[in-house]
């Protein structure tokens, strides 16, 4: 649930012959500073979630409610399945682990009090795809003893199908703000001639850094604030596959029309539902992400905003790469074909409040306090020392009859996060069904003949 006033990146530099070695693509420097295992913003745990940390999102936000929501779709579909003997909930990036424990909880709360969800319970598991080993010792701590009951996979979706696919017959895919996170491309169209696409050129006094040399130099806490970039333009041809993607996508960059404006095109869409596509033989997919569909000139201008920093800061990609967030608004033009393309079909988009609605949880009184009394607890838990990231949850909240400057209280916070996520003024965030295998004919088909077992 980034909320940054952003702004766009203005392309610096010259043409620099073709083939620098020193070069490396806009996309491979925004993957690196997130994912690097040297000096990645993820991938060396320098993240923080939720209360006083670095950003929230909604499952963070509207903790234990948003795990009710995917719990209770996930029942539902497992219904809808015809009840299988095992049934999995998938998350792509599972940030500190909050989702998968809610979900876990609210379906052994609801198996105690009534037989169907019981045997939900029962066929339950939960599976993280996770990228960072950090963000997964982090999940570990924070599900504490349920952690033994979590499958873990490590892969990037991305680039590559994790092992060991399809992981079961039936399943549920839950991708909460995973997407923005995908390294995107930035291609600039010229006057004359093909469009080119941004490099960037590390260069630390003066002299020029290749990836090795910047990763050593980015680890390196003194080191790192020598460090300066700036973008380099090179022909689009260099990248023949992003070349080949942008004419599927943006043919308009390549008309001849003075009026055109770079893009930030990212061709791991493709790849993500294609790869997501092979995790089981019958599953839905939520996509959760803030984006536009660039139907009109607002969407197309909102599409070229890259987020970096803490929310509202408007800081560059450049300021502190490898200590911030590096996040993109989802093209779901692209993403929409992409995943029609992978062979899923495309059950719904719009407002991100339809999943409570799918999921039968009313976002009413009596869900804000429950929020309230939620976020509460885990203040006063943090203020006892107890909890994975007790060290900012305690400082970002104080005990004051009146809000500090440039704070709000609990409650107005979370009124403000249920008002936005239902879109009652309008919001960035989207949601995105896909399905993928007749799921009304794997329902018939289970009553004809025994289960499919997968091995784990």
């Amino acid at each position: 649930m980034r909320r940054p006033a952003r702004t766009a990146m203005p392309v610096s530099g010259g043409a620099r012959p073709d083939r620098e070695p020193k070069l490396l693509s806009f996309s491979d420097f925004v993957d690196d500073a997130l994912f690097h295992p040297q000096w990645g913003y993820y991938a060396t745990g320098g993240v923080r979630f939720g209360t006083g940390g670095h950003y929230d999102t909604y499952p963070l936000a509207l903790s234990p409610l948003f795990g009710h929501m995917i719990a209770q779709y996930a029942f539902r579909l497992w219904r809808r399945v015809g009840t299988p003997e095992r049934f999995e909930i998938c998350e792509l990036g599972a940030g500190n682990g909050q989702l998968c424990l809610d979900v876990l909880l609210w379906a052994q709360e609801r198996g105690r009090h009534g037989d169907e969800w019981k045997a939900f319970a029962t066929a339950l598991t939960y599976r993280i795809v996770e990228r960072s080993p950090a963000l997964v010792a982090r999940q570990r701590q924070q599900l504490g003893p349920l952690a033994s009951t979590v499958r873990w996979s490590r892969a990037d979706v991305a680039r590559a199908v994790p092992r060991g696919v399809p992981f079961a017959a039936y399943g549920l895919i839950v991708a909460n703000e995973v997407l923005d996170c995908l390294p995107h491309h930035k291609i600039v169209p010229r006057p004359t001639g093909l469009p080119a696409v941004a490099f960037v050129r590390a260069e630390l006094n003066g002299r020029g850094l290749d990836r090795a040399q910047l990763a050593a130099t980015m680890s390196s806490p003194l080191r790192r604030r020598a460090v300066r970039f700036r973008e380099v333009l090179q022909p689009l041809h260099r990248l023949p596959q992003l070349a080949a993607f942008a004419r599927r996508h943006y043919r308009e960059l390549f008309e001849r029309r003075s009026e055109r404006q770079w893009v930030l095109a990212c061709p791991g869409l493709e790849s993500m539902f294609r790869h997501a596509g092979r995790l089981y033989d019958h599953c839905e997919a939520l996509w959760i992400d803030y984006g536009e569909a660039r139907t009109s000139a607002r969407g197309a201008a909102a599409l070229r905003r890259v987020f970096a920093g803490p929310p509202r800061s408007g800081s560059s990609v450049y300021d502190a790469p490898g200590r911030d967030d590096i996040t993109f608004m989802i093209d779901f033009s692209v993403a929409r074909q992409a995943a029609r393309a992978a062979g899923w079909s495309v059950v719904f988009y719009g407002p991100q409040a339809e999943l409570a609605r799918r999921a039968r949880v009313r976002l009413d009184r009596d869900a804000l306090d429950l929020i309230v009394r939620h976020r509460a607890l885990n203040w006063l838990l943090a203020l006892a020392g107890v909890g994975p990231e007790r060290g900012w949850q305690r400082h970002g909240v104080t005990w004051s009859r009146a809000a500090a400057p440039g704070h709000v209280s609990v409650r107005r916070y979370v009124e403000r996060s249920l008002r936005e996520f239902r879109a009652e003024h309008g919001t960035a965030f989207k949601l995105l069904i896909t399905r993928r295998g007749d799921t009304a004919t794997a329902a018939r088909g289970r009553r004809m003949r025994p289960a499919v077992r997968h091995s784990r």
